[in-house]
């Protein structure tokens, strides 16, 4: 997920449905599947999500996560604008094989726009490419500059809405964009949060008490995220460049000193590790590190 950032988003249920009573007529017309089109709540406000759907498996900073909505839906997510407290941004996950990659194309078109196809690189979770994916655009308006609405559809797995009209102005992370996973540890944990933002102007959001920071060209890094308690950060949360493996990130802590060691797997089955150097220990599970401090103060 980059991420993603980054990464991940919404909620809502408009459930769109016409059916015909001939089975070859279904075969036939794919445009009469019934899908969960959650584009309704693209520019919902917060407190319409949460009469909606109040209780949010997850959430973070201004990201809702929900897990099996429907039955077809794996999970949904939301993302909220915070400086008009509405959803900019939905992200639906289909179970597998749930449709036909070609039924939910012809439902979209019955309904918007059609802005084309185009194969994007699949990858395995080792970050191997294992073939290719369509990847389909829609929207509200003919000219997909002006649309208020804009829908992607990756294959048969995932479905995002969008109104990129509405999307919060982003922190700007080029000061951090050569900063390395244990430089930018050293130089934010234990610090004092005032003094990083006068050396880093602008550079970190306010995602609900969790400071944030995005990078486009850091070969590292997707993003830090800081936590603060008494003025003073506690711990990073670091999220790492998704072109690199886990073997990738044991070998580079490994070669500066760190101990390595695998603790378990999550209910996912990724692998858990604790990287430590005595003073410093981050616990990493597929690409998103959490480091503490863990040492003696003098």
């Amino acid at each position: 997920m980059k991420q993603k950032m980054c990464l991940f988003l919404m909620l809502a249920a408009t459930l769109f449905a016409a059916c015909s009573d001939d089975e070859e007529d279904k075969v036939q017309t794919p445009s009469t599947i019934s899908f969960e089109d959650y584009s309704t709540m693209i520019g919902a406000s917060y407190s319409e999500m949460i009469r909606q759907y109040p209780e949010p498996t997850m959430s973070f900073g201004d990201f809702y996560m929900y897990e099996n909505v429907t039955s077809n839906v794996e999970m949904l997510t939301m993302v909220i604008n915070p400086d008009n407290q509405t959803i900019y941004m939905a992200i639906e996950q289909l179970k597998a094989d749930a449709y036909k990659e070609v039924d939910i194309d012809t439902y979209f078109k019955s309904k918007y726009h059609s802005y084309g196809v185009e194969k994007t690189d699949e990858y395995d979770e080792e970050g191997n490419v294992i073939g290719s994916i369509n990847v389909y655009n829609y929207g509200n308006t003919e000219d997909q500059a002006e649309a208020t609405l804009l829908i992607t559809l990756t294959g048969n797995q995932s479905v995002t809405y969008m109104n990129s009209l509405n999307m919060p102005a982003e922190s700007e992370g080029g000061a951090l964009d050569e900063i390395t996973p244990i430089d930018a540890v050293s130089s934010f944990l234990l610090g004092d949060f005032a003094e990083i933002e006068e050396e880093y102007p602008d550079a970190f959001s306010d995602m609900g008490g969790m400071y944030a920071c995005f990078m486009e060209e850091n070969p590292n890094l997707m993003g830090v995220a800081l936590t603060v308690t008494d003025g003073l950060v506690d711990s990073v949360i670091l999220l790492y460049n998704e072109e690199l493996s886990t073997e990738d990130i044991i070998a580079y802590y490994t070669e500066a000193g760190y101990t390595c060691t695998q603790t378990g797997t999550d209910e996912e089955g990724y692998g858990v590790y604790t990287f430590t150097n005595g003073m410093i220990s981050i616990a990493y599970t597929e690409g998103r590190g959490v480091a503490t401090f863990v040492g003696e103060l003098d």
